[in-house]
């Protein structure tokens, strides 16, 4: 009784790692075949990144974008001034991201190449973002600056005023079309819209409220006269 029970015991271990060792040998390939594809990927996104920032350098457009003002905004974004660099590596991670897609079918994930897929779908949308406000911010500090030396130009005082009004509501502008192109829900932009309206609000009630009376008088005082002359 004892030895067939052991019997048994053994048959059923026997059988119990033949069934995990061919699950490993079904999928031992598919494992090797996904690791294959992804360093192959790396591979590739590494020579695409040095061909590409050796070609952005070739055609000078670090100086196009030192003369479009685009170095300044990564610089005041703390990011790395070379464009030739940042593109590359941009270059570079779409790549592997690419590589991934592969790999997952491979591996038969289910999720990860729709996952990877919605990523790379949504990457021209925030370059086109990203370009939005970096051109934006442009267009705002021209715009601004052009309004100011207008009402400079009339002799006007409210020259400085005028402008930072002017650059912030295009700010704002800009700001919600950005939001708008990612796909924000439209009501959720309205809320912070106004969120941000009344925030300015009551900050400049208070600062009128809490001892500014005298120079929000002189100030109303002086565009009064302005406007008389």
């Amino acid at each position: 009784m004892n030895q067939t029970a052991l019997d048994l015991w053994g048959t059923e271990t026997r059988d119990a790692l033949q069934s995990l060792w061919d699950r490993i040998s079904d999928f031992a390939p598919n494992i090797i075949g996904a690791i294959v594809i992804v360093l192959v990927g790396v591979i590739v996104a590494w020579v695409l990144q040095y061909i590409v920032v050796q070609i952005l350098k070739a055609v000078r457009l670090q100086s196009l974008s030192d003369s479009s003002g685009f170095t300044a905004v990564l610089k005041r974004a703390k990011l790395r001034s070379d464009v030739s660099d940042i593109v590359g590596t941009f270059v570079k991670w779409v790549t592997i991201l690419t590589a991934l897609v592969p790999a997952s079918i491979v591996l038969k994930v289910n999720g990860v190449e729709g996952f990877v897929e919605g990523i790379l779908a949504y990457i021209p949308v925030v370059l086109g973002v990203s370009l939005l406000l970096v051109f934006g911010s442009q267009f705002t500090e021209v715009i601004s600056r052009l309004t100011r030396a207008s009402v400079e130009s009339f002799g006007l005082t409210i020259a400085k005023t005028t402008e930072m009004t002017v650059r912030w509501t295009l700010y704002i502008f800009i700001g919600i079309m950005a939001l708008f192109a990612l796909g924000v829900p439209r009501e959720f932009t309205v809320i912070m819209f106004i969120g941000v309206v009344s925030m300015i609000a009551i900050a400049f009630g208070l600062s009128v409220g809490l001892g500014g009376q005298n120079h929000m008088s002189d100030f109303i005082k002086k565009l009064r006269d302005e406007l008389k002359k």
